[in-house]
């Protein structure tokens, strides 16, 4: 019995609340949560599940692990349709990348590499990358070495 009152005390905890005594977040939901987005871990790193706002336009998705980017990120233009993802593999030196354009469609892909450096982090495209134009179809590729493009259209 213990446990059902225990289970129903996190999931009253996940409900969620409306605040509309403040004028600004009228209508708007709230949720009392221990497993909630953007929290910090001890150390005040960001951790866990990240969505990061412009007004009311979420332009960030992803989740990180005690301060680093991990699994897939989302980015969106502010219309609100995708603009970028991002995939983070523990394995992998690189990091899977695709581009839309603002209609939706496939705008590029290629690889980019994140180096940390003591306080400085470095992010950068290589190799190759594969070109669309707005319809989405393939135009030509491009490449990079340590973010610069070298070759144009190959």
């Amino acid at each position: 019995m213990k446990i059902l009152y225990c289970l129903t005390f996190l999931v009253l905890l996940n409900f969620p609340t409306s605040s509309s005594s403040m004028p600004e977040n009228k209508g708007k939901k709230h949720f009392l949560n221990l497993f909630g987005t953007n929290r910090l871990d001890k150390q005040g790193r960001n951790h866990g599940r990240w969505k990061i706002y412009i007004g009311d336009v979420m332009v960030r998705n992803g989740r990180f692990r005690h301060g680093r980017e991990v699994g897939k990120w989302r980015y969106y233009h502010m219309n609100g349709n995708l603009f970028m993802e991002e995939k983070y593999k523990r394995k992998l030196n690189y990091i899977p990348v695709t581009r839309y354009h603002e209609n939706g469609n496939l705008a590029r892909t290629g690889q980019a590499r994140r180096i940390e450096s003591g306080n400085i982090i470095k992010y950068f495209w290589f190799g190759e990358w594969q070109v669309y134009n707005s319809a989405g179809e393939y135009s030509h590729t491009e490449l990079y070495e340590n973010g610069n493009l070298v070759i144009g259209k190959l």
